[in-house]
């Protein structure tokens, strides 16, 4: 069973501050950069529960307004007559308006592993045992009357603030009011008794008293109480001294793992953008090596161009002359004679076949000078075509990899915010089970007070329907209900093996 220290102090006279212990009820206002509020985790704030707020000064009113009332009534000289009580003991050197009590169950280092204020079983735990031990507070002192009840969540560990305003009773009373703001008497007459030798031995036995109220609430989540530093601390001031001590070594562990952190985080970004370099250097020596092969492509249809025209320069300068006759005939408005075209031989006959292969030359002049500048005019366009064609494969590459990082991060993005949904939605059913556990424990440690025996039935049967379950365990429950657990657990279990072994021999019957 985990053990803690049980922490009850109390606050000197300028220590509260109503609007720090109740800042979950006006966020917006709150200033959390102050000096005095740089410890407070402003994540977790929305965690604190306000268990009750009033307004001081009516219970000033509800509580002494008739003393009052009945002392001015005595007063003769105008002077004497009090108009507002609580502006008369706020400005009093020798009397308190109220007194503020700081309650908590375990310290730092219990609370340290434990990150997650929201997962955490001992956070929430903690938070539980605070609202039992506030709950069943104003029973045990009818005097001290709480106005405001706060417990914080978002500091080191899970506290309780409590204001409250005490109230005695006096008796035989010849001058004076007949009930004051006094803890002393207030305690007196809820039955501490003061020592003559030993002036804090009266706050002390309630100390102890509360102390020990904490440590049966907290028992009851199978926490028992230890000794320690907060249960020999005199008031809220120690306490508040210790815990910021506490405090300023918990940011300095924080700066130096955030540093830590940081360093890592460089070192992991250097060797990511080396990675990165190491990779941008690859694609760029693939893309200069499809544009030294494009440049070879292209040379070679330089070349080949260039040998074209080396060979066929006769033959363009044959057709070029052809074009010029050809202009100058056509100038003269005349298409030649006949020796232009046709062959004659000897004696003036014409050679037919002659005639027939040079009018086929002059026409194979005609066409292949077309085909030159065809070729010519191919090869441009392929040299432009191809450089296009490189250009536009690297941009498109470049966009579809921003494409598909984008894609790829919008889909990590759904998928982590699914992820938390369904981890928030289990951790609520996993608290609403542990308060219906708890206050199932509750419940039937009451009936054991009255009714012992019925609460030894309760507790095997809760052993066997575990059974039933397939489980066998048991949180926040005591030793001795731990072993009246495992006989109704055992009990079903033999009940379970002698059905098996009745249904085994009814089959065997069958066959």
């Amino acid at each position: 069973m985990q053990k803690m220290t049980m922490s009850f102090s109390k606050g000197k006279k300028s220590e509260t501050s109503i609007k720090h212990n109740n800042r979950s009820l006006d966020l917006d206002k709150f200033d959390f950069e102050k000096v005095g509020h740089k410890h407070i985790k402003s994540e977790y704030t929305e965690l604190n529960e306000v268990l009750i707020h009033k307004n001081i000064k009516d219970i000033y009113e509800k509580e002494f307004g008739q003393a009052v009332k009945d002392y001015n009534a005595k007063q003769k000289r105008k002077d004497r007559k009090i108009e507002d009580y609580y502006s008369k003991v706020k400005h009093s050197k020798n009397q308190r308006t109220q007194i503020e009590f700081i309650v908590q169950v375990g310290n730092v280092d219990d609370y340290k592993n434990d990150k997650n204020h929201i997962t955490s079983s001992l956070w929430q735990d903690s938070k539980k045992i605070l609202e039992n031990y506030f709950e069943n507070f104003q029973k045990r002192n009818p005097n001290l009357l709480a106005y405001n009840a706060v417990i914080h969540m978002d500091e080191a560990t899970p506290h309780l603030h409590l204001n409250v305003v005490p109230v005695a009773h006096l008796k035989n009373v010849k001058r004076g009011l007949t009930v004051k703001p006094s803890l002393d008497r207030a305690l007196e007459e809820e039955g501490y008794q003061k020592d003559p030798k030993d002036s804090r031995s009266q706050f002390k036995a309630f100390q102890n008293a509360e102390a020990q109220a904490l440590a049966d609430e907290a028992l009851v989540f199978g926490i028992n109480r230890k000794a320690g530093i907060t249960n020999k601390l005199k008031d809220v001031h120690q306490y508040k001294q210790v815990m910021r001590a506490i405090d300023e070594l918990e940011v300095q562990k924080q700066q130096v793992d955030t540093q830590l952190q940081d360093k890592q985080a460089q070192i992991d970004n250097l060797d990511q953008r080396e990675l990165e370099v190491a990779r941008r250097e690859q694609v760029v020596a693939s893309k200069e090596a499809k544009n030294k092969n494009l440049d070879k492509e292209i040379r070679r249809k330089e070349f080949i161009l260039n040998d074209l025209d080396q060979k066929e320069q006769n033959t363009r300068d044959n057709w070029s002359q052809w074009v010029r006759t050809t202009e100058k005939l056509t100038k003269k408005r005349r298409l030649g004679t006949p020796d232009d075209y046709l062959v004659v031989g000897t004696f003036g006959t014409v050679d037919k076949e002659a005639s027939k292969r040079k009018i086929a030359n002059l026409i194979d002049l005609a066409e292949h000078g077309k085909l030159i500048k065809e070729v010519e005019a191919e090869n441009r366009q392929l040299r432009n075509q191809g450089i296009d064609q490189f250009r536009g494969f690297v941009r498109q590459e470049k966009r579809l990899g921003d494409e598909q990082r984008q894609r790829e991060l919008e889909e990590l993005r759904k998928k982590n915010k699914e992820q938390e949904e369904k981890i928030k939605d289990q951790q609520r059913q996993i608290l609403q089970l542990r308060m219906f556990a708890d206050a199932t424990v509750r419940t039937i440690r009451q009936i054991a007070k009255v009714i012992p025996e019925k609460a030894r039935e309760f507790w095997q049967k809760i052993g066997s329907n575990l059974r039933k379950v397939g489980g066998e365990h048991y949180y926040h429950m005591q030793e001795n209900e731990v072993k009246e657990a495992n006989k109704g657990y055992q009990a079903a279990a033999q009940n379970q093996r002698a059905r098996y072994n009745q249904s085994q021999r009814y089959r065997n019957l069958d066959r």
